[in-house]
Order: C-alpha cells, then structure tokens, then sequence
C-alpha cells in the first residue's frame, strides 16, 4: 500500500523530506502526477519511501507513461535499501524475471488480494515484465502480439482501437492472427493465461474496462521490447488511457 502515515524513512534534509510529505499530501486528494513528481525528487536524495512510492504509483499504472521497467526498478532499489514492504513483495517480481512466476499464480494472486477495480502495482510487474520473459524464451513474441491485436481488433471498445493505433503495428502485421494460432503451442499456451488473468480481474472486482487495459498495457510492453516498440507510443496510465 503507498505509505500517508508513520513511512518506513525519514530525512534528516528538511528540503527533502518536505518534498515527501507534500508528495502524501498529494497522494491524499488524487493528485498522482504532482504526487510523482515530488516523490522523484525526494528519492533523488535518497528518500527510500518516496522510492517505494514511486514503484506502486508507477506500477499501478496511476501517471503516464506507464513504465513497468521504471516501477521495477525502484523495487528493486527500495528492497535493496531495506525497504520492509519492497522486501517482502519483490519476490513476485524476481520470478517473473526469471521466466518462473507462472500464468496460475498470477490469477490467484489477483484472487487473494481482492483489490477491487484497481491495477495493484506488484502484479501488473510481475505480469508485463513475466510475459515479456516467456515470450521470448519460447519464441512466441509475434505469435502472442498478432493474436492479441487481431482480437482486440474486433472489440467494440473504442479506446482499445485507440491502443492499437499507439502500437504503430500495421495491420497486416497481426490480420488473421487470431485464427493462425496453433492448439497446444506456446503462444496458445500464453494467450490461455492471459484469458486467466483477466477473469481473475473480473472475479475480484475489476470493470471489464479495467481488465482490458490490464491486457492491453501487458501486451504493450511486450510490443515495447521487439523492433516495434521503436514506433509504438508509450503506454498510458489510467488518467489517460480511456480518453481515446
């Protein structure tokens, strides 16, 4: 949870710690980009619970862009720096990045954190950075892309075509690519999970607007890693994602 009261670190520079106290401050009425920005600076300085703040904001997809990579990152560098929070949850993360969280596991982690109609920051790393892994460790990157656009293709949500068109991937890229995909294959194997992760989201409370978005910014990250990702637009947070 982001820390408002009794925060794991405090600076003894009254400039930096002012700086965390205004981002809480912020954090209390919803303002998660002014929230960022404050917490950037104070971790600058080494404000460890800014740090930790910065990876839910992040990961939680609260600010754009939405950067699993920057999120991870300051996990990392919070767990490391002793953070008691960021210790006990990076292990969701470390086996992503392993290749070995498994598509299971992130459904019942969805399920035990029964998180409402939120992204909770830990799981969507751990599914965009764990789903980058095995696609490339199986070789099913283009596979698992082509499947995912060419369905979302037909959705009657308008901000999923809007997401399409940030990809920059052409349409003959993925056209057909839904029916092109091969029972039993690893793609298939992949693109099952994915189906996993989304009931799970709608089981613990997740809109259907905000399980897609879960999708699409997983899927998004994955095109992020390949030679599209050179062209695609950054992913978005929820304060803009929806407004297609």
């Amino acid at each position: 949870m982001l820390e408002f009261d009794a925060p794991f670190f405090t600076s003894n520079a009254p400039e930096v710690e002012a700086d965390y106290l205004a981002g809480v401050e912020a954090l209390q009425h919803g303002e998660f980009t002014k929230a960022s920005r404050l917490f950037v600076r104070a971790a600058g300085s080494g404000h460890i619970s800014a740090l930790y703040n910065l990876s839910l904001i992040w990961g939680g997809g609260n600010v754009t862009p939405y950067d699993f990579d920057l999120a991870a990152d300051c996990w990392y560098k919070a767990a490391e720096a002793g953070h008691p929070r960021a210790k006990s949850t990076l292990w969701h993360i470390e086996a992503a990045d392993r290749g070995g969280y498994g598509a299971d596991n992130l459904a019942k982690f969805v399920l035990q954190e029964e998180s409402g109609n939120t992204l909770v920051a830990p799981l969507m790393v751990s599914a965009a950075r764990f789903y980058d892994v095995i696609c490339r460790k199986y070789g099913a990157t283009v596979d698992v892309i082509a499947y995912e656009l060419d369905a979302a293709a037909n959705s009657d949500l308008p901000f999923v075509h809007a997401f399409i068109n940030r990809t920059g991937i052409p349409e003959e890229f993925y056209r057909g690519g839904f029916d092109r995909l091969k029972s039993g294959s690893a793609a298939d194997q992949i693109t099952d999970g994915l189906n996993k992760l989304h009931v799970a989201m709608r089981q613990a409370g997740a809109s259907d607007e905000v399980a897609v978005m879960a999708r699409c910014s997983i899927i998004g990250h994955v095109i992020a890693k390949t030679p599209y990702g050179d062209q695609s637009q950054p992913l978005l947070g929820l304060d803009q994602f929806f407004n297609y």
